[in-house]
């Protein structure tokens, strides 16, 4: 049975929706555009690591120039990419001591995508920044 042109229309529209819908997720998960190019350096002191998909995060407190206190969050690359490099689910913990190399969120807030970390004892894990 023919399907009419009316009910065509609207499984065209309804797969044009579903294919933007997805489209826009995939960018806005996959946003390395929202930070600079510029690497950016600071030693911290891990306040929290979550080790969860997509990606982990590295949390710390760290003065800006006014003094204040402000709470970042690092945002590594996917776990997979994080194995294979050589980190696990116990590589940090909070009070650890560290270097974080990366790049900073473009609209100011206090988040930055890594692509170093180097520990007190020399150490170093890197993560995978995709090309802008």
């Amino acid at each position: 049975m023919p399907i009419k042109k009316k009910n065509r229309l609207t499984l065209v529209c309804a797969l044009l929706v579903g294919l933007l819908a997805g489209s826009n997720s995939a960018s806005a998960h996959h946003g390395a555009a929202a930070y600079g190019v510029s690497p950016t350096t600071l030693t911290v002191t891990v306040t929290g690591f979550d080790w969860r998909n997509p990606h982990a995060l590295i949390h710390f407190d760290a003065t800006d120039e006014a003094g204040a206190i402000v709470t970042w969050t690092v945002e590594t690359a996917g776990l997979v990419i994080l194995i294979r490099a050589g980190w696990h689910r116990e590589v940090l913990k909070p009070g650890d001591r560290i270097t974080v190399t990366g790049r900073r969120a473009l609209n100011g807030t206090p988040a930055m995508l890594l692509q170093r970390l180097a520990f007190s004892d020399g150490r170093t894990l890197t993560s995978f920044i995709p090309p802008r």
